[in-house]
Protein backbone atom coordinates (compact mmCIF):
# COMPACT_ATOMS: atom_id res chain seq x y z
CA UNK A 1 0.00 0.00 0.00
CA UNK A 2 1.10 3.55 -0.61
CA UNK A 3 -0.30 6.86 0.61
CA UNK A 4 -1.94 4.80 3.36
CA UNK A 5 -3.30 7.62 5.46
CA UNK A 6 -6.50 9.66 5.51
CA UNK A 7 -6.49 11.88 2.41
CA UNK A 8 -3.70 9.84 0.82
CA UNK A 9 -5.80 8.58 -2.09
CA UNK A 10 -6.82 12.11 -3.02
CA UNK A 11 -3.25 13.40 -2.60
CA UNK A 12 -1.92 10.60 -4.84
CA UNK A 13 -4.64 11.08 -7.46
CA UNK A 14 -4.08 14.84 -7.72
CA UNK A 15 -0.32 14.38 -7.88
CA UNK A 16 -0.58 11.79 -10.67
CA UNK A 17 -3.02 13.99 -12.60
CA UNK A 18 -0.76 17.05 -12.33
CA UNK A 19 2.28 15.13 -13.54
CA UNK A 20 0.27 13.55 -16.38
CA UNK A 21 -1.03 16.97 -17.42
CA UNK A 22 2.56 18.20 -17.69
CA UNK A 23 3.66 15.10 -19.62
CA UNK A 24 0.72 15.29 -22.01
CA UNK A 25 2.13 18.60 -23.27
CA UNK A 26 5.68 17.29 -23.25
CA UNK A 27 5.24 14.19 -25.42
CA UNK A 28 3.90 14.48 -28.94
CA UNK A 29 0.90 12.36 -29.81
CA UNK A 30 -0.48 12.03 -26.30
CA UNK A 31 -4.24 12.41 -25.90
CA UNK A 32 -4.03 14.77 -22.92
CA UNK A 33 -7.71 14.56 -22.03
CA UNK A 34 -7.58 10.76 -21.99
CA UNK A 35 -4.35 10.72 -19.97
CA UNK A 36 -5.64 13.12 -17.32
CA UNK A 37 -8.97 11.27 -17.15
CA UNK A 38 -7.07 8.02 -16.63
CA UNK A 39 -4.95 9.68 -13.96
CA UNK A 40 -7.98 10.97 -12.09
CA UNK A 41 -9.79 7.62 -12.31
CA UNK A 42 -6.98 5.05 -12.11
CA UNK A 43 -7.64 4.21 -8.44
CA UNK A 44 -11.40 4.92 -8.34
CA UNK A 45 -12.00 1.27 -7.46
CA UNK A 46 -10.14 1.78 -4.17
CA UNK A 47 -13.12 3.76 -2.89
CA UNK A 48 -15.04 0.46 -2.68
CA UNK A 49 -12.02 -1.86 -2.29
CA UNK A 50 -10.88 -0.37 1.00
CA UNK A 51 -12.62 0.39 4.27
CA UNK A 52 -11.47 2.50 7.17
CA UNK A 53 -12.54 1.73 10.70
CA UNK A 54 -9.59 3.04 12.69
CA UNK A 55 -7.24 1.23 10.31
CA UNK A 56 -7.36 0.49 6.62
CA UNK A 57 -8.64 -2.91 5.60
CA UNK A 58 -10.19 -4.53 2.53
CA UNK A 59 -13.89 -4.95 1.93
CA UNK A 60 -15.10 -8.40 0.92
CA UNK A 61 -15.66 -7.13 -2.64
CA UNK A 62 -12.20 -5.56 -2.58
CA UNK A 63 -10.53 -8.82 -1.58
CA UNK A 64 -12.53 -10.82 -4.10
CA UNK A 65 -12.32 -8.49 -7.11
CA UNK A 66 -9.66 -5.81 -6.54
CA UNK A 67 -9.65 -2.13 -7.39
CA UNK A 68 -8.50 -2.53 -11.00
CA UNK A 69 -11.50 -4.65 -11.96
CA UNK A 70 -13.87 -2.63 -9.77
CA UNK A 71 -12.65 0.62 -11.32
CA UNK A 72 -13.00 -0.67 -14.87
CA UNK A 73 -16.54 -1.85 -14.15
CA UNK A 74 -17.46 1.51 -12.61
CA UNK A 75 -16.08 3.37 -15.63
CA UNK A 76 -17.97 1.10 -18.01
CA UNK A 77 -21.22 1.70 -16.17
CA UNK A 78 -20.74 5.47 -15.93
CA UNK A 79 -19.77 5.81 -19.60
CA UNK A 80 -22.82 3.79 -20.65
CA UNK A 81 -25.01 6.04 -18.50
CA UNK A 82 -23.72 9.19 -20.22
CA UNK A 83 -25.24 8.26 -23.55
CA UNK A 84 -23.14 8.89 -26.63
CA UNK A 85 -19.80 8.37 -24.90
CA UNK A 86 -17.38 7.20 -27.63
CA UNK A 87 -17.00 3.40 -27.34
CA UNK A 88 -13.33 3.55 -28.34
CA UNK A 89 -12.54 6.07 -25.60
CA UNK A 90 -14.30 3.86 -23.06
CA UNK A 91 -12.12 0.91 -24.07
CA UNK A 92 -8.94 3.01 -23.88
CA UNK A 93 -9.89 4.38 -20.48
CA UNK A 94 -10.72 0.91 -19.14
CA UNK A 95 -7.41 -0.36 -20.52
CA UNK A 96 -5.58 2.35 -18.58
CA UNK A 97 -7.32 1.33 -15.35
CA UNK A 98 -6.71 -2.39 -15.89
CA UNK A 99 -3.04 -1.94 -16.83
CA UNK A 100 -1.83 0.81 -14.49
CA UNK A 101 0.09 -1.62 -12.24
CA UNK A 102 2.16 -2.35 -15.33
CA UNK A 103 2.91 -6.04 -15.00
CA UNK A 104 0.90 -9.19 -14.51
CA UNK A 105 2.87 -10.06 -11.36
CA UNK A 106 1.81 -6.72 -9.84
CA UNK A 107 -1.88 -7.43 -10.34
CA UNK A 108 -2.56 -5.92 -13.75
CA UNK A 109 -4.66 -8.27 -15.89
CA UNK A 110 -3.16 -6.49 -18.91
CA UNK A 111 0.16 -4.75 -19.51
CA UNK A 112 0.00 -1.14 -20.82
CA UNK A 113 -0.34 -1.05 -24.61
CA UNK A 114 -0.99 2.62 -25.44
CA UNK A 115 1.17 5.67 -24.90
CA UNK A 116 -1.30 7.04 -22.36
CA UNK A 117 -1.41 3.75 -20.45
CA UNK A 118 2.38 3.50 -20.38
CA UNK A 119 2.77 7.07 -19.12
CA UNK A 120 0.08 6.54 -16.49
CA UNK A 121 1.77 3.37 -15.25
CA UNK A 122 5.16 5.01 -14.81
CA UNK A 123 3.77 8.20 -13.23
CA UNK A 124 1.57 6.25 -10.82
CA UNK A 125 4.49 4.03 -9.83
CA UNK A 126 6.86 6.98 -9.47
CA UNK A 127 4.41 8.91 -7.28
CA UNK A 128 3.86 5.89 -5.03
CA UNK A 129 7.61 5.30 -4.66
CA UNK A 130 8.45 8.96 -4.07
CA UNK A 131 5.79 9.11 -1.34
CA UNK A 132 7.05 5.89 0.24
CA UNK A 133 10.61 7.24 0.25
CA UNK A 134 9.48 10.50 1.85
CA UNK A 135 7.52 8.59 4.49
CA UNK A 136 10.54 6.37 5.21
CA UNK A 137 12.70 9.47 5.74
CA UNK A 138 10.10 10.94 8.08
CA UNK A 139 10.26 7.73 10.15
CA UNK A 140 14.05 7.77 10.57
CA UNK A 141 15.26 7.39 14.13
CA UNK A 142 16.97 10.45 15.60
CA UNK A 143 20.47 10.66 14.14
CA UNK A 144 19.97 7.73 11.75
CA UNK A 145 21.04 8.04 8.13
CA UNK A 146 19.60 4.72 6.93
CA UNK A 147 16.04 3.43 7.12
CA UNK A 148 14.96 0.05 8.32
CA UNK A 149 14.69 -2.49 5.47
CA UNK A 150 11.96 -1.40 3.05
CA UNK A 151 9.82 -4.16 1.56
CA UNK A 152 8.56 -1.83 -1.18
CA UNK A 153 12.09 -1.02 -2.36
CA UNK A 154 13.65 -4.34 -1.27
CA UNK A 155 16.58 -2.43 0.23
CA UNK A 156 17.68 -0.06 2.93
CA UNK A 157 17.31 3.61 1.97
CA UNK A 158 19.86 6.33 2.58
CA UNK A 159 18.85 9.79 3.74
CA UNK A 160 21.52 11.45 1.61
CA UNK A 161 23.09 13.02 4.69
CA UNK A 162 26.71 12.43 5.59
CA UNK A 163 28.25 13.31 8.93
Amino acid sequence: MHHDYIGGLLEHTVSVAEICRFLSAHYEGVDGDLLVAGALLHDIGKVEELAYEGTFDYTDEGRLLGHLYMGAEWISSECDGLGGFPPGKKILLKHMILSHHGELEYGSPKRPKTLEAIILHFVENMDAKANAFTEAMADLREGARWTEYSRMFERYLFSGKFE
